[in-house]
């Protein structure tokens, strides 16, 4: 083999040397994805479950769900009926560490659940292909209900929503005052599937009082503590959850789920016309309203409840953009931000960059020679 033979095979070796340590480093994704589910395996549909993990391959990890009567690829744990694939986002902590409280009382399509062994995917948003899945048996409690804002105020619009094991087809739904005297009386119908969700704008004055929701068919109804106060600031919100599993004794309002974990309540909203009108720079970045996807950006959004909403504004390659809205009357919200990029995760080090530069300078001198 002649010297310029041997001279360009040398540098070509340099060449192919030189792009491995440069490119390489930048090509391959790194980090893993966990979750973990706090508790014994199973819990009631009802029940507040929490899940954490650790993300270290991105800054948002989102969740989604399947099971039975849901599609393969999985739905957002927030929106049952959401679009396949799709997911619930949620922040990672500078630690590389997340966590996702899951009120399975307020999720869409809860008519949906049943008894039944669920599998929850985390994935990194930007590289989906990795994730983990764990599993938890939900379990559909024989009769619960859940009352939403509590406490409230006057003229607030208060949601009931429950679900009944038992194939009943409507509940009963008493109010009545520290005295015993009924001050309200609905009737809710209850779907095929047990589901139910009767609203009403409260009227009382400021005080405690009790609801009751009955059936003839169901031997103990449901005995809930509902608070009315002259004003929302510094009162925390609550969900009171009642739960009869099977036939176990009654979790009373104010105690802790079948969970563990004290009950939390999602945002206070009511019913309403608002608007949202969104961008982003770039657009086409995903939308999630109170962590639902909605669609990517430009996107207008109509008929919302007024009061808070939280608004998340996520595309792949940038910083996550996120707020808490308020929708008022004759008042739209208008977004349009200019997402920042996110700083490369895998810098190339001032070592690499020496010997690509070293390896580049020996093959320009071999080529002059040749």
């Amino acid at each position: 083999m002649s010297s310029v033979q041997n001279n360009k095979f040398f540098s070509i070796l340099l060449l192919l040397i030189a792009a491995i340590c440069i490119i390489q480093p930048v090509l391959g994704v790194n980090g893993t994805v966990s979750i973990s589910y706090r508790g014994s395996g199973g819990s009631y549909i009802g029940d507040t479950v929490i899940f954490d993990g650790r993300n270290t391959a991105g800054n948002v990890t989102f969740l989604r769900i399947t099971g039975p009567d849901l599609p393969l690829e999985g739905v957002p744990i927030y929106d049952l009926n959401g679009s396949p694939g799709s997911g619930n986002p949620v922040e990672v902590d500078a630690d590389g560490t997340w966590k996702l409280a899951w009120y399975t009382s307020s999720i869409k399509g809860l008519e949906k659940m049943q008894t039944a062994r669920y599998y929850f995917t985390a994935a990194d948003l930007a590289n989906p292909e990795i994730s983990s899945t764990t599993s938890v048996l939900m379990k559909k409690a024989e009769f619960y209900a859940a009352l939403t804002p509590n406490p409230a105020t006057i003229n607030d619009y208060v949601s009931l929503t429950g679900s009944a094991e038992r194939g009943i087809s409507y509940v009963q739904i008493d109010i009545t005052d520290t005295t015993g005297k009924v001050v309200h009386s609905y009737t809710s119908p209850v779907s095929a599937s047990g589901y139910f969700n009767y609203g009403f704008h409260v009227d009382m004055q400021p005080g405690q009082y009790y609801l009751k929701v009955s059936n003839p068919l169901i031997k103990t109804p449901l005995h809930l503590t509902f608070t009315i106060v002259t004003s929302r600031a510094g009162v925390p919100i609550d969900t009171t959850v009642a739960v009869i599993p099977g036939n176990s004794t009654l979790s009373l309002p104010g105690s802790a789920p079948s969970s563990g974990i004290p009950s939390q309540n999602p945002m206070v909203i009511t019913p309403g016309n608002g608007t949202f009108t969104m961008g982003s720079t770039p657009a086409g970045a995903m939308v999630y309203l109170d962590s639902v996807m909605m669609g990517k950006t430009p996107l207008n959004l109509g008929n919302l409840h007024y009061g808070s909403h939280q608004i998340d504004i996520i595309s792949p390659g940038y910083q996550p953009y996120s707020l808490q809205a308020i929708v008022q009357e004759g008042a739209p919200v208008v977004l349009s931000p200019v997402l920042i990029k996110t700083p490369s995760p895998i810098p190339l080090s001032p070592l690499t960059v020496l010997f690509g530069l070293l390896s580049a300078g020996a093959i320009a001198i071999v080529w002059r020679r040749t």
